[in-house]
């Protein structure tokens, strides 16, 4: 089955449409600089950075930088989220307890962030790893392999091998997904178009499982998507429920490609293409096959972050009617929509969430870890470490106030700027040394430790022409 479907009939070209013609190719003799290009106005790019973008307004990479500065703070919105649920007076001033809150949503979110040290370290390694499925000593291989090989053919047959996994490793949530879009199209569209889907959906499983027969996917093929097309064909809606059907389709493709079998299949062509086009040893591929089913062992493992599994379970009543009491609807969007942000490809960043309460005191912290330059990591380079390595974090202490840190790390060398809330200007010279200790405890050399006073938080912007400098590239990495 094709990854995408279409439902409805080709539009005849009967209005005499006709497609434009392409634009004569003209030479240029010098470079145009983007932030020279004069608006029609007549002012030159200045402004934010979606304002220097040589793009239309209208473009992906434009809509995007408009969205994330329109998004809050999410260590902000977590406060206030935390805040307006608190029973007691004033806000977060005392120790919270769970039992203090009215919510069971909001009282498993307090309890998920009660850490330790070691607590923390795990929370943001799990992050880490869960922001792509292609994490581990397998796909680290595999990426070592399709860049030394620079071989087309073998990158196509392992684009299949990770569409197979990807719809193999989160079949459970698809197969999930379809029978809410199901429920929800025949709550919306007409009543004999949906006593027709009612019928059909009786045949499907009765949900217990957490993947879909085999059987379903052919009555989704087979019955269910014959019947959609039909109604748009005769309806052309093209409300809520048009989208909710695209999703749908999208989601019958995905588990279409999720089965064992697939996954083997695919893993299969793989595994002979290397060894006999690419000519890898009978070591590297027994080393492939070996990791490929320690991958998936480890699938039947659930693992999960504490603190990440209950903000999403509080995050799905962002969708409820009725929201549990303490919990405020916008703030739950605004959540949604900053971490939604993270998934674009035009993030050049890891974005990691800590809020923890260690000892009775709140910490809100985001972390923004550099990915690598595509165009850097190709220069020759004395050795991995010497590549430098850029991390930013803001952190809010309960009593203490706001902090801001740029940290830059070129092989065991940390320069650090460090901006500190006005509290402790007083206390510079022993917060510098306590910083050069730590680093030293951890086998790294104190650089340059910079330290200033934080009056106005700063790295919103940082973050954003951090993001403007990088542009002209996408991440598509696994």
């Amino acid at each position: 089955m094709p990854d995408n479907l279409r439902i409805t009939t080709p539009i005849n070209n009967t209005e005499g449409i006709h497609p434009s013609a392409p634009a004569n190719d003209t030479s240029r003799t010098a470079p145009v600089n983007p932030s020279r290009v004069p608006r029609p106005n007549g002012s030159e790019n200045s402004g934010s950075p979606a304002d220097s973008l040589p793009l239309d307004r209208t473009s992906v990479y434009s809509q995007f930088i408009k969205q994330l500065e329109q998004a809050p703070g999410l260590e902000r919105t977590l406060q206030k989220l935390l805040s307006d649920a608190i029973t007691a007076e004033g806000p977060l001033v005392r120790q919270i307890t769970a039992e203090s809150l009215p919510s069971a949503p909001l009282h498993a979110l307090v309890a998920a962030m009660a850490a330790q040290g070691d607590d923390i370290l795990k929370s943001l390694t799990q992050q880490e790893q869960d922001a792509t499925l292609f994490t581990g000593p397998f796909f680290k291989f595999l990426g070592q392999i399709s860049s030394q090989s620079s071989d087309a053919q073998f990158d196509l047959r392992l684009a299949d091998f990770l569409k197979a996994y990807t719809g193999y490793a989160i079949s459970s949530r698809i197969t999930q997904a379809i029978r809410t879009e199901l429920t929800d199209l025949k709550d919306t569209i007409p009543a004999p178009f949906a006593k027709r889907l009612s019928a059909i959906m009786e045949k499907l499983s009765d949900g217990t499982r957490r993947d879909l027969l085999g059987s379903d996917l052919l009555v989704l093929k087979k019955k269910v998507i014959p019947l959609l097309s039909e109604y748009v064909s005769k309806t052309n809606d093209y409300g809520k429920s048009r989208d909710t059907i695209s999703m749908l389709l999208n989601n019958t493709a995905i588990l279409n490609e999720s089965s064992k079998d697939n996954l083997s299949e695919k893993f299969s062509q793989l595994l002979l293409y290397s060894r006999k086009t690419l000519g890898l040893p009978n070591m590297a591929i027994q080393m492939l096959q070996s990791l490929f089913t320690q991958v998936i062992a480890s699938r039947k493992e659930e693992k999960s972050d504490r603190f990440l599994s209950a903000l999403i379970s509080l995050l799905s009543h962002a969708t409820e009617k009725d929201l549990p009491h303490g919990i405020d609807r916008a703030t739950l969007n605004d959540i949604t929509h900053s971490l939604l942000l993270d998934s674009s490809v035009f993030m050049p960043f890891y974005h990691l969430v800590l809020p923890a309460q260690i000892d009775g005191r709140f910490l809100f912290a985001q972390i923004w870890v550099e990915k690598q330059d595509p165009e850097k990591s190709r220069r020759p380079v004395s050795g991995e470490d010497d590549v430098p390595k850029s991390i930013y974090l803001t952190f809010e202490i309960q009593n203490l106030g706001y902090f801001e840190a740029s940290v830059h790390l070129t092989g065991k060398q940390v320069d650090m700027s460090l901006s500190c809330p006005p509290a402790l200007d007083w206390n510079r010279s022993q917060i510098r040394s306590d910083l050069a200790e730590i680093f030293k405890k951890d086998g790294l050399t104190s650089g340059n430790i910079r330290l200033s006073t934080c009056e106005k938080p700063k790295m919103s912007q940082i973050i954003l022409q951090k993001i403007a400098e990088r542009k002209r590239t996408v991440d598509v990495t696994v």
